[in-house]
């Protein structure tokens, strides 16, 4: 008789850890335990040339709209964007003259403490991406300050607008 109870109380809850385990197994598929969606967008790095929240990347033209910070100490020229994606797409993007849509005095000027909003729009964007897919990618801003090229190089994270 105990035997048989030992068999019956094993089955019941091997029944249940399978079920369980199916149902878990489900969720990490369709990506519900995926860290990106429980820490939003993230930025991690950069130097002078700070990257302030919130950024975008348009899945439809690669355009990176960055909202930025000069903590350079003097007034600075960004002259390049580039950016390198490490997940949600493949590929180096580049554009060698990024506007200005808000904050600079003229071009892509930024006094000192300035914040102002810079849009990256490369020849190609990524392909294949959709609003709303999460991305991470290396981005690099180059500016001049005092008749030299510097650069403020980190890591952003975000879905696709």
């Amino acid at each position: 008789m105990r035997g048989q109870t030992a068999v019956e109380y094993l089955m019941t809850y091997g029944w249940a850890i399978l079920i369980i385990l199916i149902v878990a197994g489900v969720l990490a598929y369709y990506g519900i335990f995926a860290p990106s969606g429980f820490l939003g967008p993230t930025a991690r790095g950069f130097g002078q040339v700070q990257v302030l929240n919130p950024w975008s990347l348009s899945s439809s033209d690669g355009a990176l709209t960055l909202n930025i910070e000069n903590r350079v100490g003097g007034t600075i020229a960004i002259t390049n964007v580039s950016y390198t994606l490490t997940s949600g797409g493949s590929g180096t993007y580049y554009d060698d003259s990024p506007s200005c849509t808000s904050g600079c005095t003229t071009g892509t000027n930024v006094t000192s403490g300035g914040k102002a909003v810079i849009v990256a729009t490369p020849v190609s964007g990524p392909s294949g991406a959709s609003a709303g897919d999460s991305w991470t990618a290396t981005v690099t801003i180059y500016y001049d300050y005092g008749g030299s090229t510097f650069s403020s190089t980190g890591t952003l994270s975000g879905t696709y607008s």
